[in-house]
């Protein structure tokens, strides 16, 4: 499958630095054992991997 996930709406993170998208993420960890449904932990992991994708990539690296 080459389709590439898009994030469900159009975010601006280029305020945002590494430590900002690390505490995201962090934030999303301490939640994800919180979701009740299937339906919940999907979308979740979807943010998750998002801003994992953002904090990958070079313009975000120093």
């Amino acid at each position: 499958m080459s389709k590439e996930l898009k994030f469900p709406f159009d975010l601006d993170l280029s305020g945002l630095d590494t430590g900002s998208i690390t505490n995201i993420l962090n934030d999303i960890e301490h939640h994800l054992p919180l979701m009740d449904s299937d339906g919940d932990l999907s979308q979740l992991l979807e943010v998750k991997e998002f801003f994992e994708g953002e904090l990958m990539e070079f313009r975000r690296l120093h």
